[in-house]
């Protein structure tokens, strides 16, 4: 049986090593499963307008196509551990939020259709010295309340990550989202470079994780593994192992948490994908 978040399965030794699948490409549902197995690849990411053909947004999904990646998915078992359906969530403007709340709602049936358990998003871009945090802050939990309503009716897990320059931009701020929405549905998805700016924040980087996993470590989800160097102040991708991300850190915080979740390679280049995979895999192990 495929392992799914909702599961909570303790022993992370089991969690899936995979990648977001649109980097591999887009493609037809069973060419796409078919490179991801043939990659030795467990888990996926599927943001379905940005990895298969013909989908241009949420609402080109139908029950045909839901039908067929299940199918292609299952067949090369490839678990779909996280539907991506990034949205603005945290916009000032009401009207045009909620739209964008309406399409995560939608997302969320295709979610439970596909069997996924855990439909991902960020929230919105904000300045990291932004006047009216607290307005946007409440934006944001009016939408996310909105969502996991909808995601309780069909049992779905809804993952918000948090990225230092949007409105969900740290540990502290994500666990109070959490204490006010009160729901098991909703979690946290982590990814360690959204929360590195400056060469400072690579420096401390011990600090910033550690707070992380003080607040909100026991609602990770899924984890996006990235690493990077600082260039001029811009992030430029590396391989795994090959930049600055103290990625040794990020897991053993989890494996002394011991739960099952996707880890997921974010921006991989398909040509080097399985250095980057085994590399994953021996941080597992530790």
């Amino acid at each position: 049986m495929a392992l799914k978040v909702r599961d909570n399965l303790k022993e992370f030794h089991k969690s899936k090593v995979g990648i977001r699948a649109h980097d591999f490409g887009c493609m037809k549902p069973i060419e796409l499963a078919t490179a991801l197995a043939d990659a030795g690849i467990e888990t996926v990411q599927l943001a379905l307008p940005k990895a298969i053909s013909g989908v241009e947004s949420v609402y080109d999904v139908n029950s045909t196509i839901l039908s067929q990646v299940e199918e292609a998915f299952a067949e090369k078992n490839v678990d779909i551990g996280v539907l991506g359906c990034y949205m603005e969530i945290g916009l000032s403007d009401k009207q045009a939020r909620l739209e964008e709340v309406e399409r995560f709602k939608i997302g969320i049936t295709h979610a439970a259709k596909l069997n996924a358990g855990l439909i991902g998003t960020e929230t919105s871009g904000f300045p990291v010295d932004g006047e009216n945090r607290e307005s946007a802050y409440q934006n944001l939990k009016d939408s996310v309340l909105r969502m996991v309503e909808h995601a309780e009716k069909h049992d779905v897990i809804v993952g918000i990550e948090p990225v230092a320059v949007h409105v969900l931009n740290t540990a502290e701020l994500a666990k109070r989202l959490l204490d006010e929405v009160a729901s098991n549905k909703l979690k946290i998805i982590f990814d360690p470079v959204n929360l590195i700016l400056t060469q400072d924040d690579i420096d401390n980087q011990d600090s910033i994780y550690n707070e992380v996993f003080k607040f909100v470590g026991n609602d990770i989800v899924a984890l996006h593994v990235k690493d990077i160097v600082l260039e001029n102040g811009e992030k430029i991708w590396r391989n795994i192992g090959k930049g600055v991300v103290k990625l040794s850190s990020v897991f053993d915080l989890l494996r002394k948490r011991d739960i099952a979740i996707p880890l997921l390679r974010e921006e991989i280049n398909p040509s080097s994908a399985q250095s980057d995979i085994n590399e994953i895999r021996r941080l597992k192990k530790g």
